[in-house]
C-alpha cells in the first residue's frame, strides 16, 4: 500500500468526522471562537483552520511533519525512563491474544488515530480478551472519542480508563515509605 493510499485514507476519514460534527453539533460558539482568534492572531480563517488541523491532527501527513522549533530549551528531566516525567494512566482496551494483535498493532493505532508519540506510550500489557496500556495523562476528550471509535482489523479499542487501586497505591507508597525510611 502506497502512502498516498494511506494519506488518502486518513482524510477521507478526517471529512467524515467533520461532516458529522457539521450536522450534528450547534458551532455557534466554535465560529465565534474562530473568528475572534484569527482577528487576535492577524490571520485569514484558512490558516486558522489549517493549524486547527494540525493541532487536532498531527500525524495526518507524517511525511510533511517537521519537528517545531523549541524557542526556550525544555528542562532534563532526572529521572529514570521515558515516561518519569508525566503522569501516565492506565487504559483498557476490547482487544487482546484472542484477536490477535501485538504491541505493534496497537502502538500503531494509538499514534495514528491520537498522534501520541510512540516513546510517550507506556506499558502495553495484552492479556486473552483485552489489554491493558499505559498513556500520558490529560488525554483531550475528542481523542479519547477517537480512539473508542477506532479499530484493530474488524475490531473495536473501545478503549476505557482505568480508576487507580486504592488498595494498590497505598501499599506502593508504604514500600516506597518503607525503602526511604
Amino acid at each position: 500500500m502506497n502512502a498516498f493510499s494511506v494519506e488518502s485514507r486518513k482524510e477521507d476519514k478526517f471529512k467524515r468526522r467533520l461532516q458529522r460534527i457539521v450536522i450534528e453539533e450547534d458551532l455557534t460558539l466554535h465560529r465565534e471562537l474562530i473568528q475572534r482568534t484569527a482577528a487576535e492572531l492577524d490571520i485569514d480563517l484558512l490558516t486558522c483552520a489549517a493549524a486547527l488541523v494540525y493541532l487536532s491532527q498531527p500525524n495526518l501527513y507524517p511525511a510533511h511533519t517537521q519537528q517545531p522549533k523549541l524557542l526556550v530549551p525544555l528542562p532534563q528531566p532526572h529521572s529514570r525512563g521515558p515516561h518519569a516525567n508525566g503522569k501516565m494512566v492506565r487504559y483498557r482496551l476490547a482487544v487482546g491474544s484472542q484477536h490477535q494483535v501485538n504491541c505493534d498493532d496497537i502502538q500503531a493505532v494509538l499514534v495514528e488515530e491520537s498522534g501520541v508519540d510512540k516513546k510517550r506510550i507506556g506499558r502495553i500489557d495484552i492479556r486473552d480478551t483485552h489489554t491493558l496500556v499505559e498513556l500520558p495523562d490529560g488525554m483531550p476528550a475528542d481523542i479519547f472519542q477517537l480512539l473508542t471509535e477506532a479499530s484493530i482489523g474488524p475490531h473495536r479499542l473501545n478503549i476505557k480508563r482505568i480508576k487507580p487501586n486504592k488498595f494498590r497505591q497505598t501499599r506502593n507508597n508504604n514500600q516506597l515509605d518503607d525503602e526511604n525510611g
